[in-house]
């Protein structure tokens, strides 16, 4: 599709799938809006971290107040809606605000779509909601809703349906994504991230468990091609976004730990209950409908790890910087005589 100068609203530009997005569509030209209200992360961080705040038409509110909506442009084109808490751990440390701001910020994008005739809504659901399931990971298996995070999915899921007739949209499983821009999330990030910065910072990485345990990591940028041709195709309903492969966290790090160069090795504790052993997409479909194929874990896991080596890199250039410019504007010291 050619973006240049369709109107497109993302809610939740300043997260982390939201900024990768923004930028994209930016790149190509596309005039973008955003509901945010910056909840989970700083504005004036967000600002300096992610330049393309700066480049977008901000609707500061709460996508979850009907309100906020009376402030956004009708004649919007296309809505991404990437926005709202997106973590097993949120849920569990505020579930009546997760659940509110998870519902009623769908409700309210569909509403908004029902009655401007939006072309599409693209919005993301989660792996995470096959918990428990027997595998393969298909999009036809009836999810089970192993946690309060995976439970909101799947009400999300069944309310967009309730709307197909009258709003054209698409849902995409996303499995576990990483990448550039996560770092944002701190405690919240993917073990991937997480491992990352412990081996850079020279700690050593906690692990639940023996280490055994499957996830299916997806890369950023295959992530992004999939909300983009989410939107160029006529499908509608549920997509898997995964690499169809999984990967252990004992994997995980021996990637980083080759790649770095690092002896450090992981402490080993206990896990919880019924913690979930392995998710892995079944990628038939979104291979032969998004036509999408994914970079392998390893290999997005080279890339994060040499952009948070730069990262980490300029941010010591900073610091440098900035205590020359302490020392040579210091004061002498005062005199006591």
């Amino acid at each position: 599709m050619d973006w240049k100068g369709k109107k497109v609203l993302i809610t939740g530009i300043s997260g982390f799938l939201g900024s990768n997005l923004g930028r994209t569509l930016l790149d190509h030209g596309a005039e973008i809006y955003s509901i945010d209200n910056f909840s989970y992360i700083d504005y004036e961080v967000t600002k300096k971290k992610v330049p393309l705040i700066n480049e977008v038409k901000i609707i500061s509110g709460d996508i979850a107040m009907k309100e906020t909506w009376n402030k956004v442009p009708t004649n919007i084109d296309y809505i991404f809606h990437l926005a709202g808490p997106s973590s097993v751990t949120l849920f569990k440390r505020n579930p009546e605000r997760c659940y509110y701001e998870t519902i009623f910020g769908l409700y309210n994008v569909l509403e908004f779509a029902k009655k401007n005739n939006i072309k599409k809504v693209v919005y993301t659901s989660t792996g995470s909601l096959y918990a428990g399931n027997r595998m393969p990971h298909r999009e036809e298996l009836y999810p089970i809703g192993y946690n309060l995070y995976a439970a909101a999915k799947i009400a999300c899921e069944a309310l967009a349906n309730s709307y197909s007739n009258h709003v054209k949209n698409l849902g995409l499983r996303v499995f576990a994504g990483f990448g550039p821009g996560e770092e944002r999330k701190k405690d919240f990030a993917s073990v991937i991230c997480l491992f990352a910065k412990d081996a850079l910072e020279g700690r050593r990485p906690i692990i639940y468990g023996d280490g055994n345990q499957i996830r299916d990591f997806v890369y950023v940028d295959d992530v992004v091609v999939a909300l983009l041709r989410g939107v160029d195709i006529e499908e509608t309903g549920i997509i898997n976004v995964g690499t169809g492969k999984g990967i252990s966290f004992n994997e995980i790090w021996k990637t980083i730990k080759d790649h770095l160069g690092t002896n450090i090795e992981p402490e080993y504790i206990e896990k919880e209950v019924n913690y979930v052993e392995k998710l892995e997409a079944d990628t038939f479909k979104m291979r032969k409908i998004l036509k999408l194929n994914p970079h392998s874990t390893e290999e997005g896991i080279r890339k994060f790890l040499d952009y948070l080596k730069q990262e980490i890199s300029q941010e010591m250039i900073k610091g440098n910087q900035l205590k020359e410019n302490l020392n040579q504007n210091r004061p002498g010291f005062l005199s006591l005589k």
